[in-house]
């Protein structure tokens, strides 16, 4: 019986390591299947580590795009070495000599390839260059793990229309669309295909980290098969996995032992599961008595349960996954409707200011937060923090940080710096065990309105416009909260006249990405607020929201984005 099995190797900007271990992998294919002549193995091992090096040093060299593909495609008579690399090389011309000085590069490799194989042949394959090294084995090359009936790959098409072939064809689309579940689609598909084929059994393993699980049988063995084999152990089917090629075991094959297979079946066909070119297990179809072995038409059929079983178990994966994501969307979309509803809402006209704050966040819920306190003496306490990272665990800080805050200020602390150090006390350890973080910003606004007092956990710099457009900025000072647990923070204070506005913004608003990957930065917010400098709170933070959006080309933000401008109006 014949077999033949491939192995590939792929790198991408290939370096001397690299070929090390394609040729180190390659060698081992070729062991591990059964080839032990030693002198085959080293005059291959030689022509291979130059075919791979002539890729790396050469093929690569002035080459955009660096790579090369190696593969071993192991015959009964001669085992075959592909090489492709980005280069158009088309070959060599005149006798293969080796060079004077044994040290030469020059013709060297070319000599030691074409001494050291049978053939040699240069090809093209989508306008790169492939080297061909073929070698003959001294004695035909036989499969230790039983053998494949190459006349299978070669038989006909002849019951491709047969109605047994179209009856089970609709069938197993009709079980798919009306089966419960994925488990009992792959019940019904091995019992059709054993009724079909008549064998005794079938099987089928799916890949789960590494490993090969018995996920379903049909039909009884000779004894019990091994629940879990791992895909690199030795045997028939981490080998059908491996490589994604079928194997035929006919009734005199002869298993080494401690094969999974010994012992089950007196003949089986083993086929690859796949799913669009992805390998996710093996389908194994068995006799246990007596019989002829199975026709190209029963051949055929079974590979087709086996794309069967590939899109059955994908889709349930599939189906499985957006179940979860549909939970975990509708948590957010509930924990985001909270964190919006924890913020203002309303912003009623406030003695001396008016004022205007929102949060867009990247996700459904998002780790920014703004709050606006009217104190009993008519100051104001505006508090606006960015939790780092995004999702629900940001917004559960975020919703943690906004009791803190309401619970510090009922105390009667009204002093920036005292409530940033008080919150950090508060949260610190958790954040530290958590591994994150969080900046804000903390400003308190006069009575009179005529002074600001600030304090910064780390955040970004806030801006002061003046009446006559003059912009400057009060720079974050102090590190973010959840990095120390005995971290103090002080308060600024900065003058606060009439017509001034003051800008605070999360950093989702400056670092908001072009096509061209620049960035809004504190530039863009500057000439915003030149541009907005007569318009009215509300109208300005949407103008710069607008203009962020529009620079972004309107791309779903990878940040959240929160904004609050102040403007003292008496």
């Amino acid at each position: 019986m014949n077999c033949e099995l491939t192995c590939s190797v792929e790198v991408a900007r290939p370096e001397l390591a690299d070929v090390t271990e394609t040729v180190v992998n390659l060698m081992g294919f070729l062991r591990d299947h059964g080839v032990a002549d030693d002198l085959f193995l080293t005059q291959f091992e030689l022509a291979i580590t130059e075919a791979i090096n002539n890729a790396t040093e050469h093929g690569c060299a002035g080459a955009q795009e660096k790579f090369y593909r190696a593969r071993l495609r192991l015959c009964p008579d001669f085992a075959e070495l592909r090489v492709v690399d980005p280069s158009d090389f088309g070959g060599w011309t005149g006798e293969a000599v080796l060079p004077d000085d044994p040290l030469a590069e020059g013709g060297r490799g070319r000599y030691i390839m074409t001494r050291m194989s049978d053939d040699l042949a240069h090809e093209k394959e989508d306008g790169f260059h492939v080297l061909v090294l073929r070698k003959r084995f001294p004695a035909r090359w036989h499969y230790q793990s039983g053998e494949m009936d190459l006349t299978v790959s070669s038989m006909t098409d002849e019951l491709v229309s047969s109605y047994e072939m179209i009856s089970t064809l609709v069938g197993l689309g009709e079980w798919m669309a009306t089966a419960p579940d994925m488990y009992a689609f792959m019940d019904g598909a091995l019992e059709k295909l054993c009724t079909v084929t008549g064998a005794e059994t079938a099987f089928v393993r799916f890949e789960e980290q590494g490993r090969m699980v018995l996920l379903r049988q049909w039909g009884e063995m000779l004894q019990p098969s091994i629940p879990v084999i791992g895909t690199k152990d030795p045997g028939v089917e981490a080998d059908v996995f491996r490589t994604g090629n079928e194997i035929t075991l006919t009734a005199d094959f002869l298993l080494p032992e401690g094969d999974p297979l010994c012992g089950l079946l007196l003949g089986g066909f083993i086929a690859p599961v796949l799913f669009k070119d992805q390998r996710r297990g093996v389908l194994v179809v068995g006799r246990t008595q007596p019989a002829p072995f199975f026709d190209a038409g029963k051949l055929k059929i079974a590979r087709m349960v086996a794309e069967y079983l590939g899109i059955t178990v994908t889709m349930g994966e599939l189906q499985k996954r957006r179940g979860a994501e549909e939970r975990a969307l509708r948590d957010l979309e509930i924990a985001a409707q909270i964190q919006i509803s924890l913020m203002p809402q309303e912003f009623s006209s406030v003695e001396g200011l008016d004022l205007y704050g929102t949060c867009r966040p990247a996700l459904q819920a998002g780790g920014d937060y703004f709050d606006l306190l009217v104190l009993p003496d008519k100051s104001i306490l505006c508090m606006m923090a960015d939790v780092m990272g995004k999702g629900l665990p940001a917004a559960l800080l975020a919703t943690m940080l906004r009791t803190n805050l309401h619970a510090i200020v009922a105390s009667g602390q009204t002093d920036p710096g005292e409530i940033i150090t008080q919150i950090n006390s508060l949260m610190s350890r958790d954040l530290i065990k958590l591994e994150m973080f969080i900046t804000m910003v903390c400003v308190w606004i006069s009575p009179d309105r005529r002074h600001v007092r600030t304090a910064s956990a780390g955040h970004m710099a806030s801006i002061v416009q003046d009446a006559d457009g003059t912009i400057s900025q009060i720079d974050g000072t102090g590190i973010p909260v959840g990095i120390f647990h005995d971290s103090g923070y002080s308060s600024h204070t900065t003058p606060f006249a009439s017509g001034a506005r003051l800008l605070l913004y999360t950093d989702g608003i400056i670092e908001a990405s072009a096509p061209d990957d620049t960035m809004f930065e504190l530039a863009g917010v500057k000439a915003c607020l030149a541009r907005t400098r007569t318009l009215c709170a509300r109208e300005s933070v949407e103008k710069l929201l607008d203009e962020v959006s529009a620079f972004s080309n309107h791309q779903a933000p990878s940040d959240d984005r929160t904004v609050i401008l102040l403007s003292r109006t008496q």
